[in-house]
């Protein structure tokens, strides 16, 4: 650690505690002064057992700091529990650094947090510090320590932002109707192919998709602001698979890449403008379904209403053989 940690953690879990052991053991290394521990409920008596076992990683907070913990009754779900999660964590402090139960961070992600939380604090164009970077190379000769993504949708896999940009939150996204067709939002985009991809996943989260991220994206947008990403990947999700909420493919093409480390003292970029080369190569690789994908839900949209359910087994079965799913 290059300097003392002084910011806070939040760690968010439910029932998994394998990866969130190894988080745990992560955040152990750096010492904040400050955790907070939320964990959703069970929704039966199974997942209660689990769920009392991932509590008990509380005991692996053996370093000197003050503890908080939201532990929910009943279950909530992954969108009602992170929006309470936050709001919580937000209510009592300025600013801090997010984790969720398997999303391991390398131990310069903390410092680098602390730096540009400060950096960036009354900065209103900056909306979050994120953790991971996909696309980070080995052999990466990148003058500055990390680069502004304006695009990008989800995957806030260890990140760290201030109260005044939760402020700005909503869940609901009430702007969504007005804001879709205008001009304005229409030329943020980067290529027809994501303006067509990203208006699908808000009208699908907008209907109630159950996520909190893509709503927080949304908020970015309409806010004009910028997430800051690191040239080193120093936050990795080891949640991929079938226990996974959201990443439930082991082929997904953001399951790669370890952990890095970020060298200090920080190199700041000379301005915060997107990079919309990187922004764009970003989303082809790791957001634009695949072509196999796009002919599926082509086809799934033409079958007739029950027909669906019955294939889909046999289409499962083929994927497996094939290696697609």
């Amino acid at each position: 650690m290059p300097f003392p940690l002084q910011v806070p953690v939040l760690i968010t879990a439910f029932s998994r505690y394998d990866t969130l052991r190894e988080v745990f053991l992560a955040v152990r290394k750096a010492r904040p002064p400050r955790i907070y521990f939320a964990c959703d409920g069970p929704r039966n008596h199974m997942e209660r057992l689990k769920c009392e076992k991932v509590r008990s990683l509380i005991e692996l907070v053996d370093w000197d700091c003050e503890l908080n913990t939201l532990f929910h009754e009943k279950n909530m779900g992954c969108r009602a529990a992170m929006v309470a999660n936050l709001n919580w964590f937000f209510s009592k402090e300025e600013e801090g650094i997010i984790l969720e139960d398997d999303v391991v961070p390398d131990v310069s992600f903390f410092p680098f947090c602390q730096s540009l939380l400060r950096q960036y604090r009354n900065d209103t164009h900056i909306w979050a510090i994120v953790g991971n970077n996909l696309s980070a190379s080995l052999d990466s000769k990148a003058s500055d320590s990390y680069w502004f993504s304006g695009h990008g949708c989800g995957a806030y896999w260890g990140w760290a932002s201030w109260r005044r940009v939760w402020e700005r939150f909503d869940v609901d996204m009430k702007e969504w109707p007005r804001v879709r067709e205008t001009k304005e939002f229409h030329d943020w985009f980067l290529s027809d192919a994501e303006r067509k991809e990203v208006y699908k996943l808000f009208d699908h989260t907008y209907n109630g998709n159950t996520t909190w991220d893509y709503q927080f994206d949304f908020a970015k947008i309409l806010s004009g602001a910028v997430n800051l990403i690191p040239e080193s990947n120093l936050c990795r999700n080891i949640g991929f698979g079938a226990d996974g909420t959201h990443t439930v493919k082991l082929s997904d093409s953001r399951n790669t890449g370890g952990l890095q480390q970020v060298s200090f003292p920080l190199r700041h970029p000379d301005s915060t403008d997107i990079d919309p080369v990187r922004d764009l190569a970003y989303f082809n690789r790791h957001i634009l379904p695949s072509r196999y994908e796009r002919i599926k839900a082509l086809v799934k949209g033409a079958l007739p209403y029950g027909v669906e359910k019955r294939l889909t087994p046999i289409v499962s079965s083929l994927q497996r053989r094939l290696g697609l799913g």
